[in-house]
C-alpha cells in the first residue's frame, strides 16, 4: 500500500511540475456511427477515447489514450444481420508519439504513431476478442485559442491482428472510411 501511495505522489509531482511549464495536454476524441438496412437490421456504435500527453518540443509529443466503445446490433458487409446479435463492449489502451507538421497560428497537421491493445466481450455471453495494432493515425488540430485545440483524426495506416476464440486475423493496409473519423478537443496547460 505504501508503494501505491508513493507512486501516486511521484506521479502527481511530475504532473504538477510539467503543467507549470505549460507542456501538457488533456482531452480526447469521440465517435458515433449508425447503420440501418431499409426494412431490416440496424447497428449503432459509439466510442470515447480520453487522452493525456506531454509536449517534448514544438513538433513532438508523447501521449496515451484510454477508452472504450459500445456497439449495439451487428451487420456484415452485405447489410445482413450477423448470427451473434447483441451488444459488444470494447476497451483500448493506446500509447502514442505525435508528430505535428505544417504548423501555423491556426493549427497544424499531425500523425499519431503508436501501439494499441484492445479487448472486447459480448454483453449476452458472447465471444471474447483481443486486438493489437501498430500504425499511424493522421489528424488535424485547429487552434481555438492558445490553450484549446479542436481535433479531427481520420483513418488508420498500419498492421492489425485480432483473435476471437481460436481464430486469428492479421491485416495490413490503410482504412480511411467514414466510420474511422474521431472528433474531439484538447486543452493545453
Amino acid at each position: 500500500m505504501k508503494k501505491l501511495f508513493l507512486t501516486i505522489a511521484v506521479a502527481l509531482g511530475v504532473f504538477s511540475a510539467a503543467s507549470a511549464q505549460g507542456n501538457m495536454w488533456v482531452g480526447g476524441t469521440a465517435g458515433v456511427w449508425s447503420s440501418k438496412v431499409k426494412g431490416g437490421d440496424s447497428q449503432l456504435s459509439f466510442k470515447v477515447m480520453p487522452e493525456f500527453g506531454y509536449i517534448l518540443n514544438s513538433n513532438v509529443g508523447i501521449g496515451i489514450a484510454l477508452g472504450g466503445a459500445h456497439t449495439h446490433g451487428g451487420l456484415d458487409f452485405d447489410g445482413k444481420a450477423l448470427v451473434n446479435e447483441g451488444s459488444v463492449n470494447s476497451y483500448k489502451v493506446n500509447p502514442f508519439l505525435r508528430y505535428t507538421f505544417l504548423k501555423s497560428d491556426l493549427g497544424g497537421l499531425f500523425f499519431d504513431g503508436g501501439v494499441a491493445y484492445g479487448w472486447a466481450k459480448g454483453t449476452n455471453g458472447g465471444d471474447k476478442a483481443n486486438t493489437l495494432e501498430v500504425g499511424l493515425r493522421p489528424g488535424v488540430a485547429i487552434n481555438v485559442s492558445n490553450k484549446v485545440a479542436l481535433l479531427g483524426k481520420f483513418g488508420f495506416l498500419g498492421y492489425q491482428t485480432g483473435k476471437v476464440k481460436d481464430t486469428r486475423t492479421n491485416s495490413f493496409g490503410f482504412d480511411f472510411d467514414m466510420s474511422n473519423i474521431e472528433l474531439g478537443v484538447n486543452l493545453k496547460f
